[in-house]
């Protein structure tokens, strides 16, 4: 510690690293000629022989010092400020430089400096001088990443040093966030370095309040800061400060490091002090981009609370609209955001750029994606469906703004949006919601009278992120009762002035919606003469899926009508890709090995709403069952079984239940499928329809008990068949009596049934009209099942035979004399014995 104090002192620097940290006050030396350094030199080798001399000068000798050098006395306070300003000073010449090795080197001494002042003195705030220099080091970084060529012509080492310092100064920059973004508010200015030092500290010099006597204070330029935009006078703001805060807005969005909510925050501010109503039409729109922007990521969706804000906002403007006609919303006009314009005057004309329609969607989008991810088996899912009601009350709204200016394209895309929302609902569901919207009407009737726009906007403000307030439907809102109806007018409105990927997409949303009605002929006509089915693999994958989903309900609707063929036609081809899954986008598939992440985000984001999904349990029930009917005749018929087989996933289903060695009590829908199809070939028609009844998912349909009556007699019909082929050639005659007995059905439907298989050949046979009688005649082909078995077991083995044959021949080189003619009339199964006589096998 001795050395310390005694050690020699020949430099300035030495004597403020030890001195700063122990003296309140210092004494600086200021040379203004060769003459006095040498009497200062001289001076300093008589203190070298003893140090305590420096610390014990007499009065004498400082009165004759003070006659040569001028000293200036300044708190330590003063001398610390100096310093950092010096530093920050050198980091700004390396910033107009562009050279980041020394401005991170000069960041560090920035940093260490800072430090010593914190732990010498009283420091409660961050030196306004160091904030400032974060800011501009932020900024020159920024636009030093964002100049592509010059950072591709920076040195080695320059560039090297650019990266460490992105990565140092956010570091850094996480301590000083508060202070940073103060200052941004506050705006740059113009201060002098003098000026920022002697306000660099939020502490007061005590000894400069002592001298204050009872005279007011001058303010600094720092003390007279520029009030922040949120915090002025309302009455203070003219009309083109806003529009010029808005513009600065603007321009901030996307930017890194902007804060998103202060953002909204700031743009309701401005809607809250717009001084004319198509200024405050301008900068809600402005508000509602910045809503959207809120949105953290693409896959995933706005907050709940934003949303409803948004949605808010949205109706403002459109209610604004009307109640202001001389306001026009333009999405290609370029808005004036400068200072110096002044307001127009109320009434007359003006536009406002702003995209009502992206408006629209957008919101559509995020109450869609919302959905995707909230757990639907929770009350929020529901809470969440209330609010499509909002969304097409937006809809109307902005339907009927673009419909007055003639603009049917755009009217169209509207419609489309809310064919969307409607297609899927069968009419139980959408009076329901029919209902549910009268409701909400008059609860907001009866609530208190809403607010004016100004006191909206001061209400968000403070209204927090976690609060979910809901959005009050318009009272104007109407809904048809008929929702047939409905479709039909929106439909054929797209019909006329719509492109042709929208008029695609109504074109199956209608069909789904006939399907859903059980008007199968309907939709099966638009969709043969629409001829989608040859140009869907050429539309987009949004389009594809809703595709796949339209011909999953037409087979559905087909299955109701009791049109069996038409319904395995119309689920054949879903479930033969075997991802049924997939193209119904109702679920992801678990091998990712084929896909990119992101292939398997937008794979995501396609996945429809679980109130939007088909029942997958019902749609296998109806195509395996589909199959059933159509292919058991195939089954236990060997003379067919060489036909081409229509459902291939129903034999591979039959062929893997043929190898269990034991099949117990039907579990799934398979199980239950193969049980009553084992049945089935049997004849036992009661055993079938008894299994496939079970069936759990025959709750889901509403026409349940028609349904299986449907069912039961194509069964009872397709065993008939099964039984009279199979079991007909044992019998010299049957009576159709007995066949309605045994199988329950009319007498019609027998001599339907038999005639067909007598035409088609599968049974020889007649009809005896005295006696009610099938005479059954014998022929070759009706043979028992053992018997063409054994025909098959011959026939195999006389190919095998031939092939034997033909391979001694090649061997022994007599294959070549056969093929010749040289054999004297030996053909195929002619041989020679040892003596020499022909014979024949």
């Amino acid at each position: 510690m001795a050395g310390r104090f005694f050690a020699r002192g020949s430099s300035s620097e030495d004597d403020t690293e030890t001195e700063s940290e122990s003296e309140e006050y210092s004494t600086t030396e200021e040379t203004s000629s060769e003459s006095e350094s040498e009497t200062e030199s001289s001076s300093e080798s008589e203190n070298e022989k003893s140090g305590v001399n420096r610390f014990l000068v007499s009065d004498s000798d400082s009165d004759s010092d003070s006659e040569d050098n001028r000293r200036v006395l300044r708190s330590a306070k003063d001398k610390r400020v100096e310093e950092l300003s010096t530093i920050v000073e050198e980091i700004r010449n390396k910033l107009k430089i562009n050279d980041w090795v020394g401005v991170g080197t000069n960041f560090d001494k920035l940093n260490k400096q800072l430090d010593k002042i914190r732990r010498a003195g009283n420091l409660t705030k961050t030196p306004k001088i160091y904030v400032k220099a974060l800011v501009e080091m932020e900024d020159a970084l920024a636009a030093a990443l964002a100049n592509k060529e010059a950072k591709k012509s920076m040195s080695k080492s320059n560039a090297k040093a650019l990266n460490a310092m992105k990565q140092n100064l956010k570091k850094n920059n996480k301590d000083y966030e508060a202070e940073i973004k103060a200052r941004r508010d506050a705006g740059d200015e113009d201060d002098s370095d003098e000026d920022t030092d002697s306000d660099s500290y939020d502490e007061s010099d005590v000894e400069a309040e002592e001298e204050d006597d009872g005279f007011e204070k001058v303010k600094s330029k720092q003390e007279k800061k520029k009030v922040p935009f949120t915090q002025m006078d309302p009455k203070d703001i003219t009309y083109g400060m806003v529009m010029k805060k808005s513009h600065e807005l603007i321009l901030a969005r996307g930017r890194k490091g902007t804060d998103k909510r202060d953002q909204a925050k700031t743009m309701e501010f401005a809607v809250k002090v717009a001084k004319t109503e198509s200024q405050r039409a301008q900068m809600t729109l402005n508000l509602i981009s910045a809503y959207f922007d809120m949105a953290s990521a693409l896959h995933t969706h706005l907050p709940i609370p934003i949303w409803n804000r948004a949605c808010a906002s949205i109706l403002d403007v459109l209610a604004l609209l009307e109640r202001c006609p001389y306001v026009t919303v333009d999405e290609t006009f370029e808005q004036d955001y400068s200072e110096e314009q002044e307001g127009p005057e109320e009434g007359a004309a003006v536009t406002v750029a702003g995209n009502l329609i992206g408006c629209l969607e957008r919101l559509d989008d995020e109450w869609f994606k919302s959905l995707q991810v909230i757990d639907p088996h929770t009350e929020d899912y529901v809470d969440r469906l209330k609010d499509e009601l909002v969304i097409l009350a937006v809809a109307q709204k902005v339907s009927n703004y673009f419909a007055k200016t003639a603009q049917h394209s755009v009217v169209a895309r509207i419609a489309l949006r809310q064919v969307e929302h409607l297609y899927f609902k069968t009419e139980a569901v959408y009076k329901a919601m029919r209902a549910l919207a009268e409701i909400k009407k008059k609860e907001a009737a009866s609530a208190e009278p809403a607010a004016e726009p100004e006191a909206k906007a001061a209400a968000a403000v403070e209204l927090e992120e976690e609060e979910i307030v809901p959005v009050a439907l318009p009272a104007d809102f109407t809904m048809e009762e008929d929702p047939h109806a409905l479709m039909k007018d929106l439909v054929h409105f797209i019909y006329k002035n719509a492109d042709e990927r929208t008029k695609a997409r109504a074109m199956l949303c209608d069909i789904y919606h006939k399907s859903i009605h059980n008007d199968f002929y309907t939709a099966r006509d638009l969709l043969l003469m629409s001829h989608l089915q040859d140009a869907v693999h050429n539309m987009d994958i949004a389009t594809q899926l809703l595709f796949n989903r339209t011909m999953a309900q037409i087979g559905l609707c087909a299955f109701r009508k009791g049109l069996i063929p038409d319904a395995h036609h119309c689920l054949s081809e879903l479930y033969a890709s075997g991802r049924i899954r997939e193209i119904l986008a109702q679920g992801v598939a678990l091998r990712y090995h084929d896909r990119t992440p992101e292939q398997e985000k937008l794979e995501k984001r396609r996945q429809m709403p679980f109130h939007m999904h088909i029942n997958l349990e019902l749609l296998e029930s109806v195509n395996l069952i589909s199959a059933m009917l159509l292919e058991t005749i195939h089954l236990v018929n060997i003379n067919t079984e060489t036909r081409r087989r229509v459902s291939k996933s129903f034999w591979r289903l039959v062929e893997h239940y043929d190898k269990l060695t034991f099949m117990g009590p039907p579990e799934n829908v398979r199980d239950h499928v193969m049980t009553g199809t084992y049945a089935l070939s049997q004849g036992d028609w009661k055993r079938c329809a008894e299994v496939i009844s079970k069936l759990g998912v025959w709750d889901l349909l509403p026409q349940k008990a028609e349904v299986l009556e449907m069912l039961t007699s194509k069964i009872k019909e397709e065993a008939l068949r099964i039984y009279v082929t199979t079991f007909g050639p044992h019998y010299s005659s049957i009576a159709v009596d007995q066949l309605c007995k045994m199988f329950d059905v009319s007498e019609n439907t027998v001599q339907t049934i038999v005639s067909r298989l007598i035409i088609s050949e599968d049974i020889h046979g007649s009809w005896h009209q005295p006696t009610q009688t099938i005479v059954m005649r014998s022929s070759s082909s009706n043979t028992t099942k053992l018997q063409k078995l054994a025909l098959r077991c011959v026939s195999s083995a006389q190919i095998l035979v031939e092939s034997n044959e033909k391979a001694l021949a090649l061997r022994t080189g007599s294959l070549r004399e056969r093929e010749d003619g040289g054999g004297k009339g030996k053909g195929r199964g002619d041989w020679e014995g040892r003596d020499g006589k022909q014979g024949r096998g």
